[in-house]
């Protein structure tokens, strides 16, 4: 696995593995990230549910016929 991120050189150069640093904390962010919007979603879809819960189970208004 080593070898295929960092080729098939016998030491990678300080500019490789710069950038494979950065690659890494850019990738850690991103996941944080979804992380984040996951939990939001799930957050909205929670409040979203129960609104149409309680929508559903309030007495519908009777129309006279």
């Amino acid at each position: 696995m080593a070898k295929a991120l960092l080729g098939h050189v016998a030491t990678p150069s300080s500019l490789l593995l710069e950038e494979t640093v950065i690659l890494l904390s850019r990738i850690r962010a991103l996941e944080a990230e979804i992380a984040s919007l996951r939990q939001e979603r799930d957050l909205l879809l929670g409040e979203g549910l129960r609104q149409l819960a309680d929508e559903a189970s309030a007495p519908a208004a009777r129309v006279p016929a």
